[in-house]
């Protein structure tokens, strides 16, 4: 049986305010995806008890925490945006993380040009890019973009600088499993785990092998999916 896609229009029945939603609509769609609709109805990705510091510690990991596995252009990277905007509707504060600064850049532009006629303040840290290094030290920003090195070098040299953040969103997850980010990774959520315990892990993957084994150091809820929106096709195009 056919079941009708939810509606962005629904996602006021979470507190998500119609400017947002009109922004919503506008750039992406006036519907879900069912992996956006999942999210939504059974993770708790616009739950506002995750907007605060009395959600939990290390023994919570499992229920607050969130992993979401799915195959390219399938929507997931939605997901997180959602629970982005979530805190900081709510007056908290979010890392979104990404592996290079090209991918951090276009991040930043992204939300930049989506939210900044909100108020919204966003700044973004790479290693070439270290403008905006002291507003995130003071806290004076909505969401920071940062690359993987960049936000564990602030772990810890500057560990206060997540009081006030509700929210770390790791973009890219499968990357785990590469030589290069993978212990780096590793020792960033640990740190994490041990050090920030009030934050919620939203972690957005490609479809990987090891789920299971990534799930016994990562506690966190799994959302997994093989579906694309629209199939992807490989080949040659010619004159």
């Amino acid at each position: 049986m056919f079941k009708k896609p939810m509606k962005m229009r629904d996602l006021e029945v979470w507190g998500v305010p119609s400017y947002i939603l009109n922004i919503w609509e506008e750039h992406y769609s006036p519907y879900l995806l069912p992996i956006q609709e999942e999210a939504v109805r059974n993770y708790g990705v616009l739950d506002s008890r995750f907007c605060g510091n009395d959600i939990g510690g290390i023994g919570n990991d499992r229920g607050k925490n969130l992993l979401v596995v799915a195959p390219t252009s399938s929507g997931k990277t939605f997901i997180g945006e959602m629970a982005a905007i979530t805190q900081v509707i709510h007056q908290k504060k979010v890392i979104y993380l990404v592996p290079l600064r090209c991918l951090a850049e276009e991040k930043y532009r992204h939300f930049k040009s989506l939210y900044s006629s909100c108020g919204l303040e966003m700044v973004v840290s790479t290693r070439n890019h270290r403008e905006d290094d002291h507003r995130i030290i003071q806290g004076n920003y909505k969401i920071a973009v940062m690359v993987y090195e960049k936000f564990y070098y602030f772990l810890l040299k500057h560990p206060d600088f997540l009081i006030d953040v509700s929210l770390v969103v790791i973009d890219e997850m499968q990357l785990i499993n590469h030589p290069k980010w993978g212990p780096l990774m590793e020792n960033l959520i640990d740190h994490l785990r041990r050090k920030n315990g009030h934050l919620r892990i939203i972690a957005l993957s490609a479809l990987i092998e090891n789920q299971e084994a990534l799930l016994k150091w990562f506690p966190a809820q799994s959302l997994l999916s093989h579906q694309r929106p629209v199939e992807l096709h490989k080949g040659i195009v010619k004159d």
